[in-house]
């Protein structure tokens, strides 16, 4: 406290304020800094605003809290100069002013802004503190702002040059604070972060300080699992040279985050989320790239850690970093970057994760300093300072730009409008002259300035700094504020208000691309962790429609910067603004260091002179007269006789000072001093203290009196019970003697009578003891006599055991068999019986529940009988009362018959139209165009009233309804739709005591606003039985059980139970009732105004319909008229005939005959076939040919281009889709079923079809242009003989006259036309001639080359519009018009809001309550929403909006019919489950349908969400079969991002509720699923579902040669190259010399699997393939991609891949036996070009290898083994050296292969499939020479050790120059036919190369360093570029997949070894 005392008390060295002093000069104020510096008095002011020099040291005791009592409630200048000061003045300013205030505190990097904002903020919170303690609140808000700063600073600041800890944004920090001085809450607001420093940074900085807290503060725990290690191995923090640095502790920072994050409320989820963000940006940092065809990853294991941190798949971020696709014409096109690009893309990624990440923080911070509507606030601006290096960059540039701006606010605050408001309001002033910046500002961001011309150059692709610079030089030259260096280089300067700046434009261009692309932004969207994908979720794509549309140029960096920018100093000058200028005193930050020159420049540049003299000269404090009066009143005297404000303030400041120069009277306002402002305040403040000392003493005096008489009443009332007390207490003391005294008295007696009873149980205890001892006795000698006589009866029979024990072993041993077989039998009808018992005991439960609900509807049913009584009862009464009417009815009728012969006669044109439409087809009938309903458009008519209505049918009687034209639809109701909703209900009132039935009503209850009525019936005028008050309600509750559908609604009298038919009726009720007890007046109003529902409608008719509206002419309706369908007439009456004329302009709009668009509506028309796919194909009659036209609602059909009939019109809305049109539906529809044409050669029917028999096609010769196949549909009855096909017309000269017309000669003229069918023409006369082929060549041969034009128009494009109801094919002859139309129709589509059903709507608010942690109201949605609760019945419609229309042709043999209707059967399953015996089929028929229709998969996790909530018993066995289904899909199948959530937080949430339980542990094991989850192909196999019921992993079994296996342990994730890195580490593999690779095999066919795909997924489709095979599918092309081997299994199996040194390799170590076996597999397989002899030395070497030395007898029962038989079928006949016949090969090629199967593979089927037995009948001599061949070679090897056998096989297979190359047999296609048709392609680890066939020379080598490119460009054809060479290769092979993986795999090894990184 006295070291406190000692500095406020302190000597003054200078003056405390400049603006005092007498030489006002620059030197004289240097001169004061420095002597204030030298003796720690840091702080000075000028006026108001403060200078702070930072001293680079700690000054002790000067930021105490005694110091910050001290300046409390203390005016500027009464003690020493203080930041505290500032802060004061600033928190008191906010009730003096009424206003926001600020301090914004400026100055260069280095010189304390960052230390001077915590100093505030601290003042800030202590006064908030002493606020609450006086009133009571809690300080946590405080805390938690402070706590905020360790985390701003982590992640915000940074070490540069000049200051260790520089802020590399900027903050603005706005502390919200109550009428009573609290701060409630506050707000953080980040601006301009330096995102460039995440990825590089400046010689001697370093990167932001959380990086490096990270790596050394962190526990190895943690380090471990982000996979860091030294900090000097990551780029993104060594490059600069600097990673420590003595003055700054890492550690400690470190742990002050994370405790700081804690106090945030994250938990430790996102606390880990945001420190493996942060490991990620560091492994990304050490990503490079090479190029290998474009830029590849180099290292891929760093690749996978990065991603693994951002829970993203790590090839696809490997593609997003290389590549970049874009949208042609509906397909991605892919093009790879090359390395710089990619360094780019690495770069944009690790800044847009940082920054984000960033923001996050900021937002949680946030969210927990969040502030309700205040007071008023006090914001702090800290932002980085000016900055000039010695290389001064883009950061640089963007950094003075933003202190040029907050410059200019100084400016114009503190010079501007000051001098401004002195001349406005006429005081004696002499304007002083300051340095305006405004022209610097110009040059940087106005038109064509700095800033513009940077962007313009970032956007062009050829864009570079040095074209920049150009355009900088040649526009900006003559600028004087633009400095051009005089040496030509790559720089420019701008003179800037601190000084000239020199900027480095290399990399300018660089920094402000935002090259942050599409493809990464996707990949992120992907990732499994939520907290990566929150930070990306608000960002859009470039490549949207709409985001197009808005923008099309992508932001830069400067233009975010410059947003940023402009959005701060809007914050700012929305208050009122305090400054803080701080001075750095040198720049070596050392203590006691005073730089003179340093300090003058930042005086100079600063203003600081023109600053001391504005506010030396000019008066700072201005007040309005009245608020100046008012707020000194307590200071004017009542002598002050003037009543004018103006004249009371000059009294008074006349008083003070007279001669007029510290204050000025202007034309509104009084102009102080800020000395002057002190003494009044001061004076005000004693003079308020007097008073206000005056009114305590009265009201203390007043309290006095008051409590002295209320303790002289508490006296007397004390002394009152006093008295009472002693008296009570003796009479108490008397009565408790007289007690004892009874007490002892009554003890004395019980103990004697107790001592007598003792006695008398001893004598009776001594009695019992002697007899029982006789009784012992007894018992004694009879048990002797027994044992005697047992031991003679056991003699006698020991001789019958001895004799029968032989006999009874026999039997024993013959009945053993017997009884144990009785006893498994036994225990098999007990488990039985157990089973039937259990059963049977359900079978009982149901029952008596039965039982039970035939009570209650018995009750119901004897209700409902006497309520049918009554109402027969009425009837009757109603009959008698209709026999009255019924001579009036018939008249009416008489009446409205000839009315309706008037309305026909107008209108028989009509009539007769429709008419002859519905007799030329059925179109009218079976078309539904009529389903949906144009959407409500802008102009639409609205009109209601009521209208008395009448129509034919049942309805035959006139009745008075309310009609509502609506959104084109005329609905009808029984009464004005006031109500809300209506419907019956059945109702208990008087409580819940009790469920007697007899106290239930059915009742109709209307809902009418806030009032809930109900009445007897639903009858006009039926008496109301009750109204209740919905607001007034207490509470309205789901009350449903079982079965019942209830709800109750409690008020304040009693509780109404009321019950719905079903649930969902009981839904809408609650839902509605919920919304209006908790709706304003607002929404009261908008829920009224949706009164014409049609759900509420008794009838509904589209206008679409209608025909005609006509007037009626009716002697007892005037004012009838009359509506025309094509099915009803619906006769109208109105009330009077100004309502009939606006009914028939309403209802005339929109009908069929007067439709009109305007310009603006039609957004595309013209003509389409449409064909509907809901109803019945007939040929010729489903097709029509339709106008169309397309609006922003709806396709409308119309018959013809007048628009005069609409047929109908199909609804758009978002769950509406169009399918693109495309070539595959170009060929399957290229011509209509009637008439077919083909180019080409002879196309033979489908064999089994039945419609061969009714087609047939027809070949011309080499000079025919057409072929026809001619198809004759069926006549109809009662019509001329010749059908509507497509007419031939044959010319003159065609040569018909033929004998081979069966003898008859037919002549034709110039119009004669011929129908075909079955070569059987049929003529207009009706006569039928049956025709040859060649007569059919001969017809067609006289038509020209060139197409007739009737061919041409039978060319179309299909397109499908799916709608709610039905699906449209719509045809059109153009490609073009087709693709305009798809476009059109999917613009409108896309322009539709999208569709919230209640399930997305609960999932947004359980996630906006989760996100925010209002667990009480993540609470009260589970309780009171239907949606999440388990339910026993039937699911009506699914529960997220599905697509509409029919499922794909690709799965409609399935069975699939909508998505809707599936979603409904699967929920149907899922009720059932728990049924089910074996539930495998069930839960894989799910999974398949959810595989084959993806956008089940979101519905059905949702489902299963559904039946898992509110469980009463969370392990009976529905429940877990549900979680069981829960676990298959969570490791099948990834939800949607929103439903992943969603799921995430259920599956949590039950684990919380049911901790120890089963459906914990599937919970546990589902959650875990997901983290993992990969795409799959197949669904689970039935093991795999097995271990997933289990929770464990499932077993694989991986083959390799000789038969060996080994078993391992995987999940349904584990990808193949995870199973080949654990096969490699555990066989000691590491350090091999070649690559392993996981197949797929089956006997001889193999397929290398990919590294990336999921192994369970092979399983599954091995599985699959099993079960084709076994159920006899013998066509097996449709498996593996068309590779199977018959008969063998499926295996997976580990081998060798690439040969990358095969010479190396050891003759012990296990590789080698790998590489011996698969060089002798290639051998057996033909692969290897070696001479017979050679062939059989090497088949010689592997039997002894195989079985050691020849035995007389040793046989080669299977030659495949050893031999490539496939050699014996080919040799040519001169080479035969064994003399077995030579047997021609058959050279031909099998077309009409699938999906890739061609000759040889299908040969090579063909051979497997086969019976050996063929093989050996076919080639029996040639396999018996080369077996008997083979065994002489193998005699010679005798005494050959097995491994001499091997060494030798391997040395011959070595000897091949081209050893491990991968040979494959290959079609060529060469247009100079270099090489032969069948050849050899040859792929090793340095190039391709040709061979021929069994040459071991290749005919070509091609490296890769000259290959161009590879590839598939469509399937069975391989292609390569190679340089130099004219023409590109092209082979047909099936095989191209291998061979592309293969010579990829090949170049990368290349690559890598080239560029020395390790694989």
């Amino acid at each position: 406290m006295a070291e406190t005392v000692k500095i406020l008390q302190a000597p003054q060295a200078g003056l405390s304020d400049m603006a005092k002093l007498q030489d006002l000069n620059v030197e004289s104020i240097l001169e004061n800094i420095r002597q204030r510096f030298e003796a720690d008095q840091i702080y000075t002011y000028i006026g108001s605003i403060l200078a702070a020099v930072n001293p680079y040291k700690t000054i002790p005791n000067l930021y105490d809290f005694e110091v910050m009592e001290a300046y409390d409630k203390r005016h500027i200048g009464d003690l020493p100069p203080h930041i505290y000061a500032i802060a004061n003045d600033t928190y008191y300013s906010m009730w003096k002013q009424t206003a926001n205030q600020c301090v914004l505190i400026s100055g260069e990097s280095g010189a304390g802004k960052t230390e001077s904002t915590k100093f505030i903020l601290n003042y800030l919170s202590k006064m908030s503190q002493a606020s609450a303690v006086e009133t009571g609140n809690d300080v946590s808000v405080e805390k938690c702002i402070l706590q905020s700063s360790p985390i701003l600073e982590a992640f915000g600041n940074a070490k540069t040059v000049y200051n260790n800890n520089s802020s590399r944004f900027g903050k603005f920090i706005q502390l919200a604070f109550s009428s009573r001085g609290v701060i409630e809450g506050g707000k953080v607001q980040d601006y301009l972060l330096e995102k460039n420093r995440v990825v590089g940074q400046n010689p001697g900085e370093r990167n932001y300080h959380i990086f490096y807290a990270l790596i050394l503060g962190a526990p190895d725990e943690m380090k471990q699992k982000l996979g860091l290690g030294a900090p000097e191995k990551y780029k993104y923090i060594n490059q600069s040279g600097c990673i420590k640095d003595p003055n700054i502790n890492d550690q400690q920072i470190f742990s002050e985050v994370n405790e700081a994050l804690k106090d945030m409320k994250l938990n430790d989820e996102q606390v880990s989320d945001v420190f493996e963000l942060l490991g990620a940006i560091l492994h990304i940092g050490n990503l490079d790239f090479i190029t290998a065809g474009g830029a590849q990853v180099s290292s891929m294991s760093v690749l996978k850690q990065a991603a693994d941190l951002l829970s993203v798949d790590e090839y696809q971020l490997a593609n997003a970093l290389t590549e970049k696709t874009r949208l042609l014409r509906g397909e991605l096109i892919s093009t790879p970057l090359d390395e710089h690009q990619a360094r780019d893309s690495r770069d944009s990624l690790a800044m847009n994760l940082y920054a984000r990440c960033f923001h996050w923080i900021i937002s949680r911070i946030n969210v927990r300093i969040r502030t309700k509507p205040t007071f008023h606030s006090v914001g702090v601006l800290d932002i980085f300072g000016f900055e000039n290096f010695e290389v001064n960059r883009f950061e640089q540039f963007n950094i003075n730009f933003a202190n040029e701006k907050l410059q200019e606010y100084f400016n114009k605050h503190i010079f501007s409008l000051e001098q401004h408001e002195y001349n406005a309001e006429g005081l004696d002033w002499v304007d002083i002259d300051w340095q305006d910046n405004g022209e610097c500002l110009d040059l940087i961001v106005r038109k064509l300035g700095l800033l513009s011309l940077i962007d313009e150059e970032s956007r062009f692709p050829k864009g570079t700094d040095g074209t920049m610079l150009d355009k900088l030089h040649s526009n900006h030259a003559k600028n004087g504020f633009y400095i051009k260096p005089r040496v030509n280089n790559s720089k420019f300067g701008i003179k800037h208000y601190a000084g000239d700046v020199f900027y480095e434009t290399t990399g300018f261009l660089e920094k402000n691309r935002d090259t942050f692309r599409d493809e990464m932004l996707t990949t992120i969207k992907e990732s499994r962790s939520d907290f990566i994908y929150d930070l990306f979720e608000d960002m859009q794509e470039s490549s949207q429609p709409n985001a197009a549309k808005k923008n099309r140029k992508k932001p830069t960096v400067s233009s975010q910067f410059q947003e940023s920018l402009h959005s701060l100093m809007s914050t700012l000058s929305a208050c009122n603004p305090y400054f803080v200028r701080c001075i750095k005193p040198n720049s070596t930050k050392a203590p006691n260091a005073f730089e003179k020159t340093l300090t003058l420049n930042q005086l100079r540049y600063s203003g600081m002179l023109e600053t001391v003299k504005i506010r030396r000269a000019g008066f700072p404090v201005r007040r309005l007269f009245d608020d100046f009066v008012r707020r000194y009143r307590p200071l004017l005297g009542k002598d002050t006789q003037s009543s004018h404000s103006q004249h009371k303030c000059i009294s008074l400041l006349s008083s003070y000072e007279s001669t007029n120069q510290k204050w000025q009277i202007g034309r509104t306002k009084v102009f102080l001093k800020e000395d002057l402002e002190i003494k009044l305040e001061r004076d005000r403040a004693e003079r308020v203290e007097t008073l206000v000392t005056k009114a305590k003493a009265c009201f203390k005096g007043y309290l006095a009196r008051k409590a002295y008489k209320a303790t002289v009443a508490k006296i007397v009332f004390v002394q009152k019970y006093c008295r009472m007390y002693r008296q009570r207490r003796r009479f108490l003391n008397l009565k408790d003697a007289t007690i004892t005294l009874q007490r002892y008295e009554r003890g004395r007696k019980a103990r004697q009578l107790f001592h007598v009873m003792m006695e008398e149980r001893r004598l009776e205890e001594e009695r019992k003891r002697e007899e029982q001892r006789r009784r012992a006795e007894e018992e004694q000698r009879e048990l002797e006599r027994l044992k005697a006589e047992a031991k003679l009866r056991e003699l006698e029979e020991l001789q019958a055991k001895l004799e029968e024990e032989a006999r009874i072993k026999a039997e024993e041993e013959a009945a053993q068999k017997k009884r144990e077989e009785e006893e498994r039998q036994r225990v098999l009808q007990k488990a039985k019986a157990i089973e039937t018992a259990k059963r049977l005991e359900e079978e009982q439960a149901k029952i008596r529940a039965e039982e039970e609900r035939l009570k209650l509807e018995n009750e119901l049913r004897i209700r409902r009988e006497e309520e049918a009584l009554r109402l027969e009862k009425e009837e009757a009464e109603r009959l008698v009362e209709e026999k009255r009417l019924e001579e009036e009815v018939r008249r009416r009728e008489e009446e409205l018959a000839y009315a309706m012969q008037q309305v026909m006669t107008h209108f028989d044109d009509s009539i007769a139209q429709f008419e002859e439409a519905d007799q030329d087809s059925e179109y009218q009938d079976d078309d539904p165009d009529e389903d949906s309903v144009s959407r409500k458009s802008d102009d639409l008519q609205y009109w209601e009233g009521y209208l008395n209505m009448k129509c034919g049918g049942m309805v035959n009687t006139w009745k008075k309804r309310y009609c509502v034209l609506r959104d084109e639809t005329l609905m009808w109701f029984r009464a004005k739709q006031e109500a809300l909703k209506s419907g019956w209900l059945m109702k208990k009132g008087g409580g819940t005591s009790t469920l007697s039935r007899r106290n239930w009503r059915k009742r109709f209850f209307v809902l009418k606003g806030i009032e809930l009525a109900y009445y007897e019936s639903d009858s006009d005028g039926a008496p109301c039985k009750g109204i209740i008050n919905i607001k007034q309600t207490k509470d309205i509750l789901d009350s449903s059980f079982g079965r019942e559908s209830s709800l109750d609604i409690i008020t304040d009298k009693r509780t109404y139970h009321i019950v719905a038919d079903n649930a969902d009726d009981l839904s809408e009720w609650f839902s509605i009732l919920m919304r209006v007890k908790n709706a304003n007046e607002y929404e009261l109003k908008q829920m009224q105004d949706e009164d014409a529902n049609p759900k509420n409608a008794i009838g509904t008719l589209d206008v679409a319909v209608i025909d005609s509206v006509v007037p009626v002419h009716l002697q007892t309706k005037p004012n009838a008229f009359a509506i025309i369908t094509a099915e009803r007439v619906f006769n109208m009456s109105a009330d009077s005939p100004e309502d009939m004329n606006g009914w028939l302009k309403a209802l005339t709009q929109y009908h069929k005959g007067q439709r009109t668009y305007s310009k603006e509506e039609i957004l595309m028309s013209g003509w389409l076939t449409k064909e509907n796919t809901g109803t019945i194909s007939r040929p010729g009659i489903t097709r029509k040919k339709r106008y169309f036209i397309l609006t922003s609602h709806s396709l409308d059909i119309y018959k013809s281009v007048d628009l005069q009939h609409k047929l109908g019109a199909i609804a758009l809305n978002r769950l509406c889709s169009v399918t693109v049109p495309d070539d595959k539906m170009f060929k399957e529809i290229d011509y209509p079923p009637e008439l077919v044409i083909m180019n080409g050669n002879r196309r033979s029917p489908p064999s089994g079809n039945p419609e061969s028999n009714r087609r047939s096609s027809f070949s011309f010769g080499r000079k025919s242009s057409i072929s026809g196949l001619a198809t004759l549909s069926r006549p109809r009855s009662n019509s001329r003989p010749y059908v509507r096909d497509y007419d031939l017309p044959l010319p003159t000269n065609s040569p018909v006259a033929s004998p081979t017309m069966r003898r008859r000669k037919l002549s034709w003229g110039k119009k004669s036309k011929i129908k075909m069918d079955l070569r059987t023409a049929m003529f207009q006369g009706g006569r039928r001639h049956t025709w040859s082929s060649k007569m059919m060549r001969n017809l067609f041969r006289c038509y020209p080359r060139s197409k007739p034009s009737w061919l041409h128009d039978l060319r179309t494009w299909k397109f499908t519009i799916h709608s709610r109801r039905y699906s449209y094919n719509l045809f059109t002859p153009s490609n073009d018009e087709a693709w305009k139309w798809t476009y059109a129709i999917q613009e409108v589509i896309d322009s539709k809001p999208p569709i919230e059903t209640p399930s997305q709507i609960l999932i947004k608010e359980l996630r906006e309550a989760s996100l925010n942690g209002y667990n009480d109201e993540i609470d009260k949605i589970y309780k009171l929403n239907p949606i999440l609760r388990n339910v026993p019945y039937m699911l009506k419609s699914p529960l997220l909006p599905l697509p509409y229309g029919q499922i794909m042709s690709s799965n409609l043999d399935k069975g699939y019919t909508t998505l809707q209707d599936e979603a409904v059967k699967i929920f149907n399953v899922l009720q059932g489950s728990e049924q089910l015996p074996d539930p495998m089929p069930v839960i894989q028929g799910i999974l398949q349908t959810c595989q084959d229709l993806k956008p089940l998969q979101d519905e059905v996790y949702c489902q299963l969400v559904k039946q898992t909530t509110w469980v009463k018993d969370a392990d009976n066995l529905n429940n877990l079969r549900n979680w069981q289904i829960l676990c298959c899909m969570c490791c099948t199948f990834i939800p949607s991002r929103s439903i992943l959530r969603y799921v995430r937080f259920h599956i949590k949430r039950q684990v919380e509720l049911s901790p120890k339980t089963q459906m914990a542990a599937y919970a546990g094991y589902a959650l875990e699923a997901l983290k993992r989850t990969r795409t799959r192909e197949f669904v689970p196999s039935r093991d795999e579902i097995i271990a997933i019921l289990g929770r464990r992993d499932m077993n694989a079994t991986v083959f390799c040669h000789g038969g060996g296996s080994c078993q391992i342990s995987i999940n349904s994730s584990t990808t193949a190259g995870q199973v080949i890195h654990t096969l490699v580490k555990g066989m000691n593999l590491d350090s091999c010399y070649n690559r392993f690779s996981l197949y797929e095999k089956s006997g001889l066919v193999e397929k290398a699997i990919d590294d990336r795909s999921v192994v369970a997924d092979i399983l599954a489709k091995f599985e699959s393939q099993n079960a084709q095979n076994d159920d006899g599918n013998k066509d097996s092309r449709f498996r593996a991609r068309g590779l199977s081997d018959r008969g063998k299994p499926w295996q997976l199996f580990f081998k060798l891949f690439c040969f990358l040194d095969t010479q190396s390799v050891k003759p012990d170590s296990i590789e080698y036996s790998f590489l011996f076996e698969q060089a002798h597999e290639e051998v057996i397989r033909g692969k290897f070009p070696a001479t017979d002899e050679q062939l059989i030395h090497l088949s010689a070497l592997r039997m002894q290898f195989d079985k050691g030395d020849y035995v007389h007898g040793d046989w080669i029962n299977d030659l495949t083994e050893v031999y490539p038989v496939d050699r014996l079928k080919v040799k040519p006949k001169e080479d035969n050296d064994f003399g077995f016949q030579q047997r021609d090969r058959k050279d031909t090629f099998i077309s009409g292969t699938l999906r890739g199967i061609g000759e040889k593979t299908l040969k090579r089927l063909q051979k497997s499939a086969s019976d050996d037995n063929i093989l050996e009948s076919v080639y029996r001599d040639d396999v018996s020479a080369t077996i008997t061949a083979i065994i002489d070679k193998w005699r010679t090897l005798k005494g050959t050790s097995a491994e001499r056998a091997q060494n030798i096989y391997m040395s011959f297979m070595r000897s091949w120059k081209y050893f491990g190359s991968r040979l494959f047999e290959v079609e060529c296609h060469d247009g100079r036919q270099t090489y032969p048709k069948n050849i050899w392609l040859s792929v090793n680890k340095s190039m391709v190369a040709v061979h021929k066939i069994n040459d071991p020379n290749p005919l070509d080598e091609f490296p890769y360093e000259k290959i161009l490119s590879f590839g598939a460009p469509i399937p069975n054809e391989y292609k390569i570029i190679v340089e130099g060479r004219r023409s590109e290769l092209t082979f047909d092979t099936t095989e191209v997949f291998e061979i592309a993986k293969l010579m990829k795999a090949y170049i990368n090894e290349i690559v890598k070894k080239r560029n020395m990184i390790p694989a």
